[in-house]
């Protein structure tokens, strides 16, 4: 077999609809130059994920393991990855029709760098709020280097990475800050491209907004408890009263988000109030998480 160019990750976890729909929108990409693979890692999904990519999507690699968090699933996809060159993305992303096209030119253009691009939500409004919270800065149209990026949209060259893996403790969420922030500090550039887009369709209901909320609060905590270098960790160390004020500071964040990236982010000006209240209790509902986090 001819060694791929580009290996692209993915991770399930019994989302075998949304699955099918990024995998379609793989195998729909013009224009990309060279073999890519596409791995698929089942993280003990009980839907039958593995078995309806086997069926529908020959073509791709299914490694299936035990459930044990995103990235920990996403190590396991490294090491099964057979590409010099290693993207990933999400699930329940799709990525547009050049995707694949753009990570090749964006590596060749910086073979050093970690390039992450535009992650954009449409539908209903609850989606539109969550991505503005979770990815606002990652609407933007305009290129710029970057502090972090996310890891559903998200390549560099295996030589890049060399022995920086996804933080066990972190298996969760939180793994791809701490990812991107090792590498910023060992040197490699960071830089955020809106031409390299996918569109997050997470689920846009009430239940889901607060379960994430409650995850990325003690993700929040847990990895500046691991790394003391990201931001807002002196706050983090400062305990309860610490982790009050980052919440407080982060909803002040989103406002300015809500304000700045308003219409890359699909929000009508009537829409605003509703979104800067929805924006402030999700956060405020991230705050037992984390609290709990803090304790653990």
């Amino acid at each position: 077999m001819t060694r791929p160019a580009l290996s692209v990750i993915i991770v399930v976890h019994d989302d075998r609809d949304r699955l099918v729909d990024c995998l379609g929108a793989l195998e729909r990409q013009t224009g990309a130059a060279g073999a890519v693979e596409v791995v698929v890692v089942d993280d003990g999904s009980t839907d039958g994920a593995a078995e309806l990519v086997e069926e529908r999507f020959p073509r791709v690699r299914v490694v299936r393991k035990p459930n044990q968090g995103a990235d920990l699933s996403r190590n396991r996809g490294i090491e099964e990855a057979a590409g010099d060159l290693i993207a990933f993305i999400d699930a329940d992303c799709v990525a547009g029709e050049r995707w694949v096209e753009t990570v090749l030119a964006g590596l060749a253009d910086h073979p050093g760098a970690v390039i992450g691009g535009r992650v954009t939500h449409r539908g209903p409004f609850l989606r539109r709020v969550l991505g503005l919270a979770d990815f606002g800065e990652y609407q933007s149209p305009a290129p710029r280097p970057a502090r972090s990026l996310p890891t559903c949209n998200l390549a560099l060259a295996r030589s890049t990475l060399g022995e920086v893996r996804f933080d066990e403790r972190l298996a969760a969420a939180g793994g791809d800050t701490l990812l991107t922030e090792t590498l910023r500090r060992r040197g490699v550039p960071l830089l955020y491209r809106p031409e390299l887009e996918v569109e997050h369709r997470p689920p846009a209901a009430w239940a889901d907004l607060v379960g994430r909320a409650r995850r990325y609060g003690a993700s929040f905590v847990r990895a500046r408890r691991v790394e003391p270098s990201l931001r807002w960790a002196g706050l983090v160390r400062a305990g309860a009263a610490g982790v009050v004020v980052a919440t407080l500071a982060r909803v002040a964040l989103d406002w300015v988000r809500l304000v700045r990236y308003r219409r890359p982010a699909g929000f009508a000006v009537w829409e605003l109030p509703a979104a800067a209240a929805v924006l402030a209790a999700r956060r405020l509902a991230s705050l037992p998480a984390g609290l709990g986090a803090l304790r653990g």
